[in-house]
């Protein structure tokens, strides 16, 4: 449901006053490090809902505008997981989305009227000036990607092909750390869907990672793999104290059911 901005958000205010998705996505590129700070995730998918359908624009690309604006890129994980359940895209829109959060980088094109449909041009030999107008030229904005965008993407692409696993790992392994990371875990978020091959493969490259807590998700898929002994014998070798303090995580059969009468006391 949408909710109505605070008052003193005029940027959130001039992104709910675009009337379809187009015109929210030329807002969004006019002025992508100018739309305040917000840990209010809800706000972008009430955005992208109120325009979706709209406009010529498809709604990934719209969702992907939405998914690098700055204003939310600390709340990113929440952001990407509430587009995906919000049912505002498509499941190839989403498919779609989460090729482009793959990328090596990720590069908009767009007519420069989008953003200014002319300007001033000073010409530095004698400081005289002239007006430029847009006209048809294109121009470009490098949108900037963190890390939980990416491993959001790597999950949903390994799960609907998990033939993909030797690619993705080659392409991981040329991002930069903290995004290799990301797709890593994303990757062992898929392993269900993985053969035991694949998945072996997926663990061993997992538990060479920098990251504490991707060694971790690859030691509770090595645990499913070999059994808990296995995976604590691997762990008691980490180097980082969170890993070695790493236990199996509880099964469903783990859990006793309360007896009537056997519930903790007040």
């Amino acid at each position: 449901m949408w909710t109505e901005p605070d008052d003193d958000d005029s940027a959130l205010e001039e992104l709910a006053a675009a009337g379809d998705a187009d015109e929210l996505c030329r807002l969004l590129l006019r002025s992508p490090r100018g739309w305040g700070w917000s840990t209010r995730h809800g706000e972008a998918v009430d955005l992208l809902r109120r325009t979706g359908g709209s406009g010529t624009l498809p709604g990934s690309f719209a969702a992907l505008l939405l998914c690098t604006c700055h204003r939310w890129d600390r709340v990113t994980a929440k952001l990407i997981a509430a587009i995906a359940d919000s049912g505002t895209l498509t499941s190839a829109e989403l498919d779609e989305l989460a090729e482009s959060l793959l990328s090596d980088e990720v590069v908009v094109e767009f007519p420069l009227a989008w953003v200014s449909e002319r300007w001033i041009e000073t010409n530095p030999a004698d400081g005289t000036t002239r007006t430029v107008t847009a006209g048809q030229t294109m121009t470009q904005d490098r949108r900037r990607l963190e890390p939980p965008l990416r491993r959001w993407a790597a999950e949903r692409t390994l799960s609907a092909d998990p033939a993909r696993l030797t690619g993705m790992l080659r392409h991981a392994d040329a991002l930069p750390p903290r995004h290799r990371d990301a797709v890593l875990h994303g990757m062992l978020d898929a392993a269900a869907q993985l053969e035991e091959s694949d998945r072996r493969q997926l663990v061993h490259r997992a538990l060479r990672s920098g990251i504490a807590r991707v060694r971790k998700a690859a030691l509770d898929r090595l645990c499913e793999l070999d059994g808990p002994q296995a995976a604590l014998r691997r762990a008691r070798r980490d180097a980082d104290q969170t890993v070695r303090a790493w236990r199996p995580p509880r099964r469903p059969t783990d859990i006793q059911p309360e007896l009537p009468g056997t519930g903790p006391s007040l």
